[in-house]
């Protein structure tokens, strides 16, 4: 049996991770442009951090779970996906590759930048992966006017506060945000400790209000009270994916017509799980998402039926900066915030190195 992961992320990884305990006699495939796997839940740490920390080489890993990596790029579309199904084949360059599962675990395209004339054009989230983009960070957290942030997910309030920890004392923070509130399926108290965090640091919060653009050291809004134009010393885009995600069922099975797509499984961003209650864009959905459709092609290569994924959120630890973070662990009604939630964080990214050294603890979730 020959399975194909596309997307070296965290729901690739831990897919493939789980294959070679519940498939070990399959040939095993990562199809990725890139040379490393990138750790995009610390991508707001690149302002202290150099980036080659966040990055983990595909070779050793490889090795470690016994996968062949394929550093192409594979654009597909629902069409794609469809005539690779019938086939039972994808293209990888100059060749094809005869496939009995393919896993999609990539994410989104997210928002292009738009044209701006300003000599600090705004800075994408997804840039923060490439040395140009951290500059652009870094000359952002130096700027003399205000830096705004928009988008107030747990992304957008990460880069905020580690911006504030950079930046100069008394220096302007504003964030912009579409809808009225923030982290909204989130524990109430949750979110007033962050609102709170931020009213300490003199951010200026719009709710409501749109993005319309930037250019000039002026960043253009929409809001409650019409259109505004306001002074900026530079832009942060955290606003999210801009495609709309494949259907999948609640076992990870590509839907086309409502039916699932044979031989074709999805546990990236790149697709929304229907009959799931929650399904987040988040690297703890990835991970046990990947897993589980490791589990759904192993069940029905043994001809068994696949069985729906356990959606129960299991936790939520938002960073605030280098020193403070708030969340909870198994119980909303047990919130952690300072040092605890920060050590909780890193137990949980510790468990991902464990996982990329060949150690998978994610069994006990």
């Amino acid at each position: 049996m020959r399975v194909v992961v596309v997307g070296g992320g965290y729901a690739g990884l831990s897919c493939l991770a789980r294959l070679a305990r519940v498939l070990p006699d399959a040939e095993r495939h990562l199809v990725d442009p890139g040379r490393w796997h990138l750790r995009r839940t610390l991508l707001h740490e690149t302002l202290r951090k150099p980036l080659y920390e966040l990055r983990a080489s595909f070779g050793p890993i490889a090795r470690t779970w016994d996968f062949q990596h394929h550093a192409i790029e594979l654009d597909w579309t629902p069409e794609h996906l469809a005539r690779w199904s019938r086939e039972g084949r994808l293209p990888l360059g100059d060749r094809e590759l005869a496939f009995d599962a393919l896993v999609l675990a990539t994410g989104l395209p997210g928002l292009r930048g738009r044209a701006s004339r300003s000599q600090t054009p705004p800075v994408l989230l997804e840039s923060l992966a490439t040395g140009a983009g951290v500059n652009a960070f870094k000359r952002l957290a130096a700027a003399e006017g205000t830096a705004w942030v928009v988008g107030a997910g747990a992304s957008g309030l990460q880069c905020l506060f580690e911006l504030a920890a950079a930046r100069p004392e008394g220096a302007p923070l504003g964030l912009i945000e579409a809808s009225g509130t923030i982290l909204s399926k989130e524990p109430g108290r949750l979110r007033r400790i962050v609102l709170k965090r931020l009213e300490a640091l003199d951010v200026q919060v719009l709710m409501d209000t749109r993005y319309e653009g930037a250019g000039r050291g002026r960043v253009r809004v929409s809001g409650p009270d019409g259109e505004d134009s306001l002074p900026a010393g530079g832009v942060l885009l955290c606003t999210g994916p801009s495609a709309r995600p494949l259907p999948a069922d609640a076992s990870g099975r590509v839907l086309s017509r409502g039916r699932p797509l044979p031989r074709i499984y999805a546990a990236g961003d790149c697709a929304r799980w229907r009959d799931v209650p929650f399904d987040a864009a988040t690297a703890q959905t990835a991970v046990r998402k990947g897993r589980h459709v490791a589990e759904t092609i192993a069940r029905i290569a043994q001809d068994r039926d696949p069985e729906a994924w356990d959606d129960r959120q299991l936790g939520y630890i938002l960073s605030l900066g280098p020193s403070d973070a708030v969340g909870w662990v198994f119980a909303r009604a047990a919130l952690l915030h300072g040092l605890p939630a920060v050590a909780a964080r890193e137990a949980v990214e510790a468990r991902w190195d464990l996982l990329l050294a060949g150690v998978d603890s994610f069994g006990a979730l």
